[in-house]
């Protein structure tokens, strides 16, 4: 563990999927967990709604502003929906995984308490996690934890990418996928990108259903710059920025510019996060699978 030592948190800050049928009952539990340790907790007006919170008259970047941490209660995409929080790269996120994979979050539901025990003693470390910045044209900047993705729907697509200006592959795909590290267990590895450690700074790109069977994933070192063009005239592609939380839809000219982050999110480990657990156990990485011999 890191002898790094952290400040006493004396506000925490609540980002919450409030679709989940336990999140109100967490999230009322949680508080008066903290309040009975001198801790203030701080929810935005628009969920504290939905959960039946009383409202405090702030919103989720004045929450952002004032925690000394933010604890995200909900599965990968929750914490992938606080990263586009402007100013969320100056405070900690604590995620406890109350959705399906959680391969971002640190722990599991059942894991809360210790967890917020050891956190609130200054038990844990931060992790800092690389990020994509996105500009197209000049006409917008979008920030991706995981990935950026180009493609088109209903019809493959020619993209020409380059790597620090230099001709890297012509693709013709149902599009392309540019992530991170800690994306690498998203989108692009069910497109059989290859699994890379969050710690590295590394650009993965994987092709969606490549039209050849020589074009294949590649990893570029985290601080080369991608570049994207539309081969042919008359093509229009749409970007997501983290899935659904950035789209755009761009004409045929459209020179799209990948490369790291000056940001970061700062994810907050604790003793019980085990990366590599997580990976066996929700990927069944090395799982024997016996075949049943069937007999006549």
């Amino acid at each position: 563990m890191s002898s790094e030592r952290f400040a006493p948190l004396q506000k925490i800050g609540f980002f919450v999927n409030t679709s989940k049928v336990n999140a109100a009952d967490i999230v009322a539990e949680v508080s008066e967990w903290l309040h009975r340790r001198g801790v203030t907790p701080l929810i935005a007006d628009e969920p504290a709604a939905a959960l039946g919170c009383p409202k405090i008259g702030m919103q989720t970047t004045d929450i952002v502003r004032a925690a000394d941490m933010l604890l995200v209660l909900g599965g990968d995409g929750t914490l992938l929906s606080a990263a586009h929080t402007p100013g969320i790269e100056n405070v900690p996120l604590l995620a406890i995984n109350i959705g399906t994979l959680g391969f971002l979050t640190d722990a599991s539901l059942t894991e809360l308490y210790p967890t917020l025990e050891a956190t609130l003693q200054g038990d844990y470390r931060v992790e800092h996690r690389m990020m994509l910045e996105v500009v197209v044209n000049s006409t917008f900047r979008a920030f991706a934890l995981n990935d950026v993705v180009i493609r088109h729907y209903t019809r493959l697509i020619e993209l020409d990418a380059y790597i620090d200006g230099q001709l890297f592959i012509p693709y013709t795909a149902d599009g392309l996928i540019i992530a991170t590290p800690s994306g690498s267990t998203g989108y692009s590895l069910s497109c059989a990108g290859t699994i890379v450690a969050p710690q590295l700074e590394a650009m993965l790109l994987t092709p969606i259903a490549p039209h050849s069977l020589t074009v294949r994933p590649f990893i570029a070192h985290g601080d080369a710059e991608i570049t994207v063009k539309m081969r042919s005239a008359y093509e229009s592609v749409d970007v997501f920025v983290d899935g659904q939380r950035e789209t755009h839809s761009l004409g045929a000219e459209a020179v799209i510019n990948v490369r790291k982050a000056e940001r970061t999110i700062q994810l907050i480990r604790s003793r019980r996060h085990n990366y590599y657990r997580a990976l066996r156990e929700k990927l069944m990485l090395g799982e024997n699978i016996k075949r049943k011999v069937c007999r006549s």
